[in-house]
C-alpha cells in the first residue's frame, strides 16, 4: 500500500509552530541577568555546543519565580487553527502529539489556558527551585540526534506504519522532519529542508495544515472499504 493511503498521525512542534514567535527564546532573553545566553545560543548554532548543554546553561542562568513565569506564558495564544485540527483528529480517530525542545510545565500551562486538553506532550522537564531558580532536565535526550535536547525522532519511531505528518519551524525539528512523510515547515526549518532538496509545504499559520487534513477523510474511507473486502 502506498504510504499516502496509510492512516495519518500528526506531530507538532510548539514554539513558533502552535504559537506566533518563540516563547522560550523570549523568556530566556527576558529573564537572563546577563548576555551569556547569546554566546551559548551562537555556539549551538555553529555546532560547537550540543542543544542539551545550551538549554541547560540558558535555563539555569535565568532568574524568575514560578508564578511570574507561568503568568507570562498564560498570555500566549495558540493558533486557533490548532483547535480545529484537534477536533478533526478526534472525529477521525487520528493521533495528535506535541514534540518540543521547550519545557513540559510551560507547554501544559499554555495549553490549559487556551482550553486544549488531552494532547500528549513530549518535552523537556523543568522544576522550580526557591525563590527564582529553574532546574531543567532532559528525559528524552539521545546523543544520536544532535539537533535537539529532546530526541524528536524517537517519538515518531512507533508510528512508522502510519503516514507521519509533521509541522515545525526550527533546527531542532530537522531530525524529525527528515523521517516524516509530509512536512509543513517555516523559518529556519524551511531553509534547511530547501537546502537539502527535501520537499515540504510552507506555512505561517496552521490553516494550510488544516486544509491539507480536510482532504484526508476520503482517503481514510477508501482504505477502510478496501480492508473490508
Amino acid at each position: 500500500m502506498s504510504r499516502s493511503l496509510l492512516k495519518p498521525v500528526l506531530f507538532f512542534d510548539f514554539d513558533n509552530t502552535l504559537t506566533q514567535g518563540d516563547v522560550l527564546d523570549e523568556l530566556i532573553e527576558r529573564y537572563s541577568p546577563n548576555e551569556s545566553w547569546r554566546d551559548w545560543e551562537n555556539a549551538w548554532a555553529k555546532g560547537e555546543l550540543p542543544a542539551r548543554d545550551c538549554l541547560r546553561l540558558q535555563v539555569e542562568n535565568m532568574r524568575v519565580s514560578r508564578k511570574r513565569l507561568l503568568d507570562d506564558v498564560a498570555q500566549v495564544r495558540i493558533d486557533p487553527a490548532f483547535v480545529e485540527i484537534v477536533d478533526w483528529a478526534k472525529r477521525h480517530e487520528v493521533g495528535v502529539q506535541i514534540v518540543s525542545d521547550s519545557f513540559l510545565p510551560l507547554i501544559r500551562h499554555m495549553l490549559q489556558v487556551n482550553g486544549i486538553a488531552d494532547i500528549p506532550v513530549f518535552a523537556n522537564g523543568l522544576e522550580f527551585a526557591a525563590p527564582d531558580r529553574l532546574v531543567p532536565s532532559f528525559p528524552h535526550y539521545d546523543p544520536a540526534y544532535t539537533c535537539s535536547a529532546n530526541a524528536k525522532p524517537r517519538h515518531l519511531a512507533p508510528f512508522l506504519d502510519y503516514r507521519i505528518i509533521y509541522a515545525g519551524d526550527g533546527h531542532s525539528d530537522l531530525d524529525a522532519a527528515l523521517v516524516a512523510d509530509v512536512v509543513f515547515a517555516k523559518a529556519s526549518l524551511a531553509n534547511e529542508l530547501d537546502a537539502r532538496g527535501v520537499a515540504f509545504y510552507p506555512f505561517e499559520s496552521l490553516e494550510p495544515v488544516l486544509a491539507f487534513l480536510e482532504a484526508v477523510p476520503l482517503a481514510l474511507d477508501e482504505v477502510a472499504n478496501f480492508a473490508a473486502k
